[in-house]
């Protein structure tokens, strides 16, 4: 082996063992294998949501060899994270950091499937922008590796070779398909967690259903269908603003909603309690609505 190989063998294994002094194993269900998390700060572990089935005397196995419980401080299935809070003191925080992420960028997979650590290579195949999940969470970067999932995988750690956490591995939005939740969303949601259990989220209120428009109008807006309201929950903010039964919704903000998907996307933290427009169809006329997006309660 030559002395470059050797020194770079050398330099993936202390990274690795620089990452995996925060990296911890997680039984939170039972009956699939443990999952992995990773340590925020003191006292705080961040994992997929995907992975845990309970609540309260989650066993986590510490890198030391020792174990202790924790229970959930909050979790967001819309990005698939989840915070935990340790019954007993935490090692020290992984070294989290918002590094620059290029394609062709070498990375390492760490997971705690057991006692000890498994540790993968894989490349960045793609950096894309910000991207919305299946359930609406803004992901703020689109990162694909080639790692392969394995027992442990969803929850472990993705660090560049400077030994820095980059983002957190997950296989929970797509089936089989693995994905990278970059560190300046773990932030953002865990801040949010940590604060209120919960990433608040705007709402209004309604229950809708594609609908297609009239040729000649869906020609004038350039949008072939809309979503018409099924349900109005009363006293919510869409019964305050005057919405009913058999309204089309057209727009939001002057964006367009061809599909239910397009709504929850828009109604996010920062919307609520603030006055947004939308744009409604009734009995053919359009006209523009103004509504005080709410709070949605409880989680998602």
């Amino acid at each position: 082996m030559s002395d470059y190989a050797w020194q770079f063998s050398e330099s993936l294994a202390e990274v690795v063992e620089k990452v995996a002094a925060g990296v911890v194993r997680i039984h939170g269900r039972r009956r699939r294998g443990p999952s992995t998390g990773v340590v925020w700060s003191e006292g705080v572990v961040v994992t997929t949501h995907h992975v845990l089935e309970w609540e309260e005397d989650i066993e986590i196995g510490l890198p030391d060899g020792g174990t202790t419980t924790a229970s959930l401080a909050g979790r967001d299935p819309a990005t698939d994270l989840a915070a935990l809070r340790l019954a007993a003191a935490s090692p020290a925080p992984a070294p989290w950091d918002d590094g620059e992420v290029k394609t062709g960028h070498l990375v390492l997979g760490l997971s705690r499937p057991g006692r000890g650590i498994r540790a993968s290579l894989g490349m960045v195949g793609a950096v894309g922008e910000a991207w919305r999940t299946p359930m609406g969470g803004r992901i703020d970067a689109n990162v694909q590796t080639d790692l392969g999932i394995h027992t442990g995988f969803s929850g472990g750690a993705l660090a560049d070779l400077k030994g820095r956490v980059i983002g957190l591995n997950t296989a929970g939005f797509y089936r089989g398909v693995a994905s990278v939740i970059p560190t300046a969303t773990v932030r953002r949601v865990v801040g949010s967690l940590l604060a209120h259990g919960q990433v608040r989220r705007g709402y209004l209120g309604v229950v809708t259903q594609p609908v297609r428009l009239p040729a000649a109008l869906g020609e004038q807006l350039g949008q072939e269908t809309a979503l018409l309201l099924t349900s109005v929950q009363p006293g919510s903010a869409a019964d305050q603003a005057g919405l009913v039964l058999g309204d089309v919704l057209l727009a939001f903000e002057g964006t367009p909603l061809r599909h239910p998907g397009d709504l929850l996307p828009l109604l996010d933290e920062e919307t609520i309690g603030r006055e947004a427009t939308l744009r409604v169809l009734r009995g053919g006329e359009i006209r523009e609505v103004r509504v005080t997006v709410g709070a949605r309660n409880g989680r998602e």
